[in-house]
């Protein structure tokens, strides 16, 4: 638990000195700022395909699926116009699972990724319908046994690890032209980028699941979001 605590202290501290460099290089840009300082806010399905997750070897057989499903929410606050773009700074957080059908003690064996950003994104043309984003983000992944059972909440973690890296993406912003664009559907691609390093057991429950060596877990994790903005 200490450890953990340790690793969220040390990924909140990477993202607050993210956008204080973000914040500063953007103030130091004599353009006039957009003539309104409203919230962005969007949440989002996702669909997640992670090639290194698929490519591990665990001593217990099987492999992880080759997608995932996740959930996330963001707010970002226009900083600048420039010409007809704007520029937004803000946070954005998500938690992506993927199964496997690798046997276990438990019912199940899951990957599970949660991450904080930092991030910006760079609303392009006059409707705005099309933004590049970009951010550094802190991961904390775990791989862990579950009990499916309704009336049971027992789990076992067998290997934790964080990473911070950084993230590439656009988002279409669904009707952004109309007079009402300022809400509406978003469709939305990522690739992310990490290193988690060797997937091992730190701990076991009645026998070895990952082995002293499952692989490396690393390279870009893809993301396809359907999502609604406001």
């Amino acid at each position: 638990m200490n450890a953990t605590l340790h690793k969220m202290r040390y990924g909140v501290l990477m993202i607050a000195v993210s956008l204080i460099l973000i914040d500063t290089a953007v103030a130091g840009d004599d353009i006039d700022a957009p003539p309104t300082d409203k919230l962005r806010g969007e949440i989002w399905l996702a669909v997640s395909s992670w090639p290194a997750l698929g490519d591990l070897r665990p001593v217990a057989g099987g492999s992880f699926n080759d997608t995932g499903y996740g959930l996330g929410a963001s707010v970002h606050w226009p900083v600048k116009s420039i010409q007809s773009a704007d520029v937004l700074l803000g946070i954005e957080g998500a938690i992506v699972a993927t199964g496997s059908d690798i046997p276990v003690f438990l019912d199940e064996l899951l990957a599970r990724d949660g991450y904080l950003a930092a991030s910006a994104k760079w609303r392009l043309g006059k409707t705005h319908s099309l933004a590049l984003d970009a951010g550094l983000a802190y991961h904390l992944l775990d791989i862990t046994q579950l009990d499916t059972d309704y009336y049971s909440s027992a789990e076992f973690q067998s290997w934790e690890e964080s990473a911070v890296g950084p993230f590439l993406g656009m988002t279409w912003n669904l009707g952004a032209g109309k007079p009402d664009g300022d809400s509406g559907m978003t469709l939305g691609a990522r690739a992310h980028f990490l290193d988690f390093g060797t997937v091992s057991d730190e701990d076991v429950l009645a026998s070895a699941v990952l082995g002293r060596d499952a692989g490396e877990l690393d390279g870009p994790m893809y993301e396809l979001r359907i999502g609604y903005r406001w």
